[in-house]
This record gives structure tokens, sequence and C-alpha cells, in this order.
């Protein structure tokens, strides 16, 4: 998993980035902070890196920092797969 930062452009460019992370059903968490410009996302790795590029693409991305965190022992993949997705989906 990871938990990418977006730092936007501006109040546009984050609603844009919120609706393209609400339309994928495989982000675990969403955090928006409007008084900073910035998203912050949980995804799976491959996931997180397709969004962000059609974020950037889009325009509005000024910066982006992205944190890998390590699966604990156990971790059920059933519940959050780290397979990327299939072509054009969710993204």
């Amino acid at each position: 998993m990871r938990v990418t930062v977006l730092h936007l452009k501006g109040p546009a460019a984050v609603s844009r980035a919120f609706e393209r992370l609400m339309a994928s059903s495989r982000i675990g968490s969403c955090l928006v902070e409007p008084e900073h410009n910035r998203v912050r996302f949980l995804a799976p790795r491959k996931l997180a890196e397709a969004i962000v590029e059609r974020i950037y693409l889009e325009g509005g991305l000024v910066w982006c920092s992205r944190h890998d965190l390590a699966r604990p022992e156990g971790l059920r993949t059933d519940v959050w797969p780290v397979d990327p997705p299939a072509a054009g989906a969710d993204c």
C-alpha cells in the first residue's frame, strides 16, 4: 500500500483530484486539506501511480510525495489487493 500526498494549484484542481479518487473503488482512505490545496490518499501502489499520472495529465498537480507502507505479517491481501487493476479499470 502507498500513501500519496498531492499538492495542487488551487480549489478547482483539488476538486478534480478528489472526484478522480472517489471514482475508484480501491482507494482505502482519502483526506482533503482545502486550506493547503492538498489531498492525501491510501491505495495499492500501482493504482496510486496510475491515478497520479491521470491527475497530472489533467493539470493542476504541483508536487506529489509517495510513502510506501510495509505489509505487516498476516495482512489479508483479499481486502487490499496488491496487483495492478486491469487496463482502464478504476482510474
